[in-house]
Formats: C-alpha cells, sequence, structure tokens
C-alpha cells in the first residue's frame, strides 16, 4: 500500500500505523510544541532522558477562560454542552447547581445503569450465593458502572467526590469476600455521603463490613486487639500521619474498636454483610485516645465517640483541606488556601458541601493558571467527553476495562493499598504513563483499526465542513480543546499536515480526505497539554 507521501490525497484506510511512519514522528511532533516543551523533554527518544516528573509550563500554553478551567476542575472532562452551560450561568451558579446534585436528573443513565451491571445493585446475601464463581463479572460491572457515570452523569462535580472519598477510603476490590460486599459500600457509605457530611461518612465507613474485612477489625478482639483498622482510621481517613497522635493511642483506639463486626454468610443470627457488634469481644475497660478519657463500660459508644472527636478534630479539618486543595487545585497548595477550606470544615461541623464552596471561592481555585495533568480516569472519559460528545450509552464491550487497566494503570477499586491511588503529579508524569497516554490516542480514536474501537466518532460533525489543513485543524480544535491554541503551537501541526500529506495548508482536500485526515490531528491534540491539564 502506498504511504500518504507516496499518494497524499489517498488516505490509507486498513491501518493507522501506515498513516505515520512510526510512533516517534508522533512524539517528535508533540516535543516540538503543544505546551509539552519542559515536560517532553524528559521523554526518552525526544530530546531527553529524565523521570518525566517536569510539570508542563503554563507560560506556554494561552489561557484558558475561568469557565473552562472551573469546569475541567470539577469534572471528568470538558463536555462542549457543559461549557455552553457555565458560560451562559456563570461559574458560581454552575457550581452552585452542582453541589445541590439531587436536583440534577439522572435517571436515564441510572436506569441503563441498571440494566447493564443489575451486579452493582445486589445485596452482599445475594452475590454471595453466587461467590467466587461472580468475582470477576461483579468486577466487570462495578468498573464499567464506574465508568460510565464519569463519562455520562450530568452529576460530574458529585462524580468527582465520589472518586475522591473512594480514594480516601479505599477498599481494593478483589479482596477475599471484598466482592460481595463494596457493591453495597459503594452505594450506602460512598455514594450516600459524597457531597453530605464528614461526620457521617466517616461513621458509615467504620461500620461498612467491606472495610470491617479490609482491615481486619472483624477479627479485634478485647483478648487480642488488631491495630489495623485503628491505625489507618487515623493516618489515612482522619488526623493524617503528621496529626499529633501516637503509637498509644493506635492501641487506645484499636480497643475502642474491639467487637465491630459484621455478619458472615454462616451467620444464623442475621443476614450476611450487615454490620455487628459484639459485646461479648469488646474491651469494656477505660480508654485514652488523645488525652480524652473514654470511660468504661461503653461498648459500641467508645468507636462511636472516636470517630465523633478525629471527625471534628482540626487535625482532620487540615489533612482534608489539604487533599482537597490538591485535587481541586495543585499539588503544593498554599497554606492560606488550605487554611480558608479547613476553617470552612471546622466551623460547618464537617459539611462537605460548605467545605467545598469555601474551596471555590478561594483566588487560588479561581484565578490560578493550569497547574496539574489529569490522572487516567479523568483522561480516559474526557477523550469520549470531548471526541464522541453525542454518544448515548454504547453497550460496553471490554475495551475501557482494558484501556483503564493494561495502559492508563488506574482501574477503579484495584488500588491494592488503602492510601488509594495518588492524586500527585510526579506519579502519573512517569514516563511510562505519559507514553501509554499517547498511545492510547494514537491507536484508539481512528475509524480505521474496528478491533479496538471503543465508540464511533463523527468527525464529519466535528469538522463542521472544514476541507482545508487549516480550517481542519482550527474546526478541530475548537470542538475538542474548547480553548484557544498559541500560534506557534498551531503552526507546528499545520508543518507537520503539510508535511505529511505534500499539500498547501490553505488547499482545499478532496471529498472525505478531511474525514480520513481528522483521527491524527484529534489524536495530537488530545495528547497535548491543553487537553491533558486540570
Amino acid at each position: 500500500m502506498s504511504s500518504p507521501k507516496d499518494d497524499p490525497l489517498n488516505f490509507p484506510t486498513d491501518s493507522l500505523l501506515t498513516s505515520l511512519q512510526n510512533r516517534r514522528e508522533f512524539l517528535q511532533l508533540l516535543a516540538k510544541g503543544l505546551g509539552y516543551t519542559a515536560l517532553v523533554s524528559t521523554i526518552p527518544g525526544c530530546g531527553g532522558s529524565g523521570s518525566g516528573s517536569n510539570p508542563p509550563d503554563p507560560q506556554q500554553i494561552p489561557r484558558a477562560s475561568d469557565e473552562y478551567k472551573a469546569l475541567k476542575r470539577t469534572s471528568f472532562g470538558v463536555h462542549r454542552d457543559e461549557l455552553a452551560s457555565i458560560e451562559g450561568l456563570g461559574v458560581n451558579l454552575y457550581l452552585e447547581q452542582q453541589l445541590d446534585y439531587q436536583l440534577i436528573d439522572d435517571s436515564v443513565l441510572e436506569s441503563e445503569i441498571q440494566t447493564l451491571f443489575p451486579l452493582i445493585h445486589q445485596t452482599p446475601a445475594q452475590l454471595v450465593a453466587g461467590f467466587p464463581d461472580n468475582i470477576a463479572e461483579v468486577a466487570r460491572q462495578m468498573i464499567a458502572a464506574t465508568q460510565y457515570r464519569q463519562i455520562f452523569s450530568p452529576r460530574q462535580l458529585y462524580e468527582v467526590m465520589v472518586e475522591f472519598w473512594t480514594d480516601h477510603f479505599n477498599i481494593h476490590l478483589l479482596n477475599g469476600l471484598g466482592p460481595t460486599l463494596k457493591p453495597k459500600d459503594d452505594l450506602q457509605v460512598i455514594r450516600t455521603h459524597a457531597l453530605g457530611n464528614f461526620n457521617d461518612l466517616l461513621h458509615a465507613s467504620a461500620k461498612s463490613p467491606a472495610m470491617l474485612f479490609y482491615l481486619d477489625n472483624f477479627f479485634n478482639l478485647a483478648t487480642a486487639p488488631n491495630e489495623n483498622y485503628a491505625r489507618e482510621l487515623m493516618e489515612l481517613h482522619t488526623l493524617g500521619v503528621d496529626g499529633g497522635y501516637t503509637e498509644t493511642d493506635i492501641k487506645e483506639v484499636a480497643r475502642c474498636f474491639t467487637g465491630w463486626s459484621f455478619r458472615f454468610p454462616d451467620d444464623t443470627g442475621g443476614e450476611y454483610g450487615v454490620f455487628n457488634y459484639i459485646d461479648a469481644i469488646h474491651d469494656q475497660d477505660s480508654k485514652l485516645v488523645l488525652g480524652q478519657t473514654i470511660p468504661a463500660g461503653g461498648g459500641q459508644l467508645d468507636g462511636e465517640q472516636v470517630l465523633d472527636m478525629l471527625a471534628s478534630h482540626p487535625s482532620t479539618a487540615q489533612f482534608i483541606a489539604t487533599k482537597l486543595c490538591r485535587r481541586f487545585i495543585s499539588d503544593t497548595p498554599e497554606a492560606v488556601t488550605v487554611d480558608a477550606v479547613a476553617d470552612a470544615f471546622l466551623s460547618s461541623g464537617g459539611d462537605i458541601k460548605v467545605t467545598l464552596r469555601a474551596l471555590f471561592a478561594t483566588d487560588a481555585f479561581r484565578n490560578s493558571d493550569d497547574l496539574k495533568m489529569t490522572r487516567p480516569s479523568e483522561y480516559l472519559a474526557g477523550l469520549i467527553r470531548a471526541l464522541a460528545p453525542d454518544t448515548r450509552y454504547p453497550t460496553d464491550n471490554g475495551q475501557l476495562f482494558y484501556f483503564a487497566q493494561s495502559i492508563l494503570g488506574q482501574l477503579p477499586y484495584y488500588w491494592h493499598t488503602p492510601d488509594g491511588y495518588p492524586d500527585i503529579q510526579s506519579y502519573w508524569l512517569s514516563t511510562g504513563g505519559m507514553l501509554n497516554r499517547w498511545r492510547l490516542s494514537f491507536i484508539s480514536f481512528a475509524p480505521v483499526i474496528p478491533a479496538i474501537d471503543v465508540i464511533d466518532i463523527d468527525y464529519a460533525s466535528l469538522l463542521n465542513g472544514a476541507n482545508t489543513l487549516a480550517t481542519l485543524t482550527d474546526a478541530l480544535t475548537e470542538a475538542i480543546l474548547m480553548r484557544p491554541l498559541s500560534k506557534d503551537d498551531r503552526r507546528q501541526i499545520l508543518a507537520w499536515l503539510t508535511k505529511e500529506y505534500v499539500v498547501f495548508e490553505e488547499a482545499e482536500l478532496p471529498s472525505g480526505t478531511p474525514e480520513q485526515i481528522a483521527p491524527l490531528v484529534a489524536a495530537v491534540l488530545v495528547s497535548s497539554a491543553y487537553f491533558q491539564l486540570r
């Protein structure tokens, strides 16, 4: 078959790989500009051999609008309809509507999820009846339902906070009985309280059979205290590693939670997967936690008192505020910003909506430039939200699962340790991580490889009649990036296209050719810092 250079207007249709000589040309194009000069210098073969942890230089990228930035930071990718919405409403009203998520109708999506992924709504007792033969299918449906919501839900801020708290209270899905317990935890703990009150969320998590099993508190006896949950409760769920507790506090907290367990499949006293406090194995003596006495004989109230104490502690406010600012602003938020968010958390008694309103009001959220890369979950969802904004609930063929796990590395519910997926840019900017994103954009969004298509992309609609290399580039920039390119980056793309196809950038292309070239330009755009910055 001829190459584009041999026959520039006869675009090959059997393989995207033949449209570029090799991936190196694709990477070299990115290295020439597109806001990545500082970043790609660390990628082997693109001008350097560093670790890939350098952030992109915001000065190389034209400033996005305030509406665009607010939408990008509070969603799983900019969708053209939501961008129009926030531009019409203004940032304040749009974010307030997103905070009042229960007023946003998502019934059509949830009905589709119920039909496609029914196992996620089953009780532990129902799921354990098929255990362990149903493990793979439960995992697939949990992951697919999560990805569907991230891509299609109109409650975008809510879904962002669902992911935030899922990581904060991380439970690895494939953990013993975990596949039969985590679906209930997702619905009744995380999704119920994601925009509610932190104290309620903390109590629900502590009583969650999935958490009790994952952190071994179901086997926490007065005669043999298990410290796993107590340690993670303070280090990861509330105070933070520098929150002022001691090893003695961990031991005392573990004693407070002795007897907290759940009904197992062979328990004749109640339904499997339901919280069960067992007074007979609880340590009834007094305890001393963070300098505060827990009186003897409190029973289950010992743990309840500890949870209330931790939820209202100033260190918890600082810890949660820091993580929220890291998610919505940057890896290293300024102390004045964190303090403002922590104050709102404390004064509101852990009201998550109030806390987020304070964060959204900060100068750092409103006025800072792009400071952070998206995580893989955002990138994957954002690709579909931008490239196929009119797609409605395709039947999942397993490709999203594959891409997330094998290429991007952030499969929902698959982080093994209790700390949850990292939200630090340096982790995701590893050399392999960036190259895998580029490989995904390079191979997965062209109609010339049907076997790996996830969705159908209507490039003709995205092009909106563009029929030259210049108008094609501009149309796709507007449709996919929805923010301006620098003049230099636009020039680099056009120079590359002109070289590839040996045509003038303003020369009209034959009928059908723009749709054939469009996937390559789309791949470049979604690989750029413009698209990948949060």
